[in-house]
């Protein structure tokens, strides 16, 4: 029995020293790119300000959103229907409850994220945001 308890501490020991101790604070306000997510959406700059966010596309259109910080390295993104009119898609999200990011990956001035409309069964978007 010492053999299996000592065995298993061998394999588990490492996944959990091998885990990064993540500081997302870099990521709560100041302005990002996201140039490259597993949806192929073209690049978009972020503007975010404590707990609102600017999104502008490769077109110049804005969509403004409300942050909720969950953890220090997770948020929920709702639509501010206050700054803009919702499309149909915008509407489901916020009704659904937005969409949660989180912050997997820290390397540099970059964060990698996935992130998920919340009660739907649609896939996970994997990416990355780097500070301008």
């Amino acid at each position: 029995m010492k053999i299996i308890n000592f065995l298993s501490f061998l394999i588990i020991t490492p996944l959990f020293s091998c885990s990064q101790n993540l500081d997302c604070e870099y990521f709560k306000n100041g302005g990002f790119i996201i140039s490259n997510d597993s949806e192929k959406t073209p690049p978009y700059k972020i503007i975010r300000k404590g707990e609102f966010q600017i999104e502008i596309d490769d077109k110049g259109i804005k969509r403004y959103s409300k942050i909720e910080w969950l953890d220090d390295c997770s948020y929920q993104l709702t639509y501010d229907p206050k700054k803009m009119s919702l499309n149909d898609f915008q509407k489901r999200v916020n009704n659904s409850g937005g969409i949660i990011v989180h912050i997997n990956k820290i390397e540099g001035n970059c964060g990698y994220f996935t992130s998920i409309i919340k009660g739907h069964d649609s896939k996970p978007i994997q990416g990355v945001m780097c500070a301008e």
